[in-house]
């Protein structure tokens, strides 16, 4: 009997896998390309949600050179829109949007190294802004517990890296759901291990 499937995919954790495989930024197409490849044979796709962030939009002022900076006119702002409107019009998508808190500034791994090697001071060019997530995860687990509920699946393909669903698991394979968890390489806690059903691993592209 084939098995209808939902597809998870958390956002923030598959680009940046993502890009390490692609080395360039992955494309609508190509995060579409993959949600399907995690389907295998015997499955039904019922719909893909993909869960992430609208890039950052306000104005903030650089505390080094006191340049007040319009994050909505940047590159990576147009960039990641872009991305998401095109992805969200696609066939079998529905797009779960978080948001970004800023937090104040962090200094970029790389200028950190560079300043403790050069024993520089600290520029504006160092600095990044220091962003927070927020709502994502909750939007995953409550999309879990509906599907789980309403009798229209019969297996949940999550991708992610991230043990907070471990509760929306417990719930989903209490109401007869099977879930299925891709990592794409990384590491996750055992007690994750102990909820799902497979452990599937997707070789793409």
């Amino acid at each position: 009997m084939t098995k209808k499937v939902a597809v998870l995919l958390d956002g923030s954790f598959l680009i940046k896998v993502l890009y390490k495989r692609l080395k360039d930024h992955p494309t609508p197409e190509q995060v579409h390309e993959f949600a399907k490849a995690c389907i295998i044979e015997g499955e039904e796709l019922f719909r893909i949600y993909f869960y992430d962030c609208p890039p950052y939009a306000n104005r903030e002022v650089n505390p080094i050179s006191q340049t007040s900076i319009d994050f909505s006119k940047t590159p990576q702002h147009n960039r990641q829109m872009s991305f998401q409107d095109k992805l969200a019009r696609m066939d079998n998508v529905a797009f779960r949007r978080g948001v970004l808190a800023f937090r104040g500034w962090k200094i970029k791994r790389n200028s950190l190294s560079e300043i403790m090697g050069n024993k520089r001071a600290v520029e504006d060019r160092d600095l990044a802004p220091d962003l927070e997530q927020k709502r994502v995860d909750i939007k995953i687990g409550l999309d879990i517990a509906w599907l789980s509920s309403k009798n229209i699946i019969d297996r949940i393909v999550l991708v992610t890296g991230d043990a907070d669903f471990i509760p929306a698991m417990k719930f989903a394979r209490r109401e007869g759901i099977q879930i299925v968890l891709i990592t794409l390489g990384s590491s996750i806690k055992q007690e994750m291990k102990e909820h799902i059903d497979e452990f599937r691993v997707i070789n793409w592209p």
